[in-house]
């Protein structure tokens, strides 16, 4: 959500961990801009203030997250241990 708009927008949510996030695509957002992110994993809902820290020419936005409420800290803290961590480069076939 955006404050100074009171709108809301849907974005892909590339990268995450209990300091931020990376955004896939989200070319309305600019830095050093307020936002709110809401993640729904498993049935809960992850809310919390967020800063746009940086945006590239592609379109990806990193946010900042700041002043995360304890219980959204530690639903975050949840999610990002059960999340799958991505392999730097690709799994050959062999063992997959």
């Amino acid at each position: 959500m955006l404050p100074e708009q009171s709108s809301t927008i849907t974005v892909v949510v590339e990268d995450l961990c209990v300091l931020g996030c990376l955004l896939e695509y989200a070319p309305s957002l600019k830095a050093p801009q307020e936002c709110d992110l809401t993640v729904e994993w498993n049935g809960r809902e992850f809310r919390t203030p967020a800063v746009v820290a940086w945006t590239s020419r592609q379109g990806q936005v990193g946010l900042s997250f700041h002043d995360t409420d304890a219980p959204s800290n530690e639903l975050l803290r949840k999610i990002c241990g059960e999340l799958r961590m991505k392999p730097l480069v690709r799994m050959s076939e062999d063992l997959r």
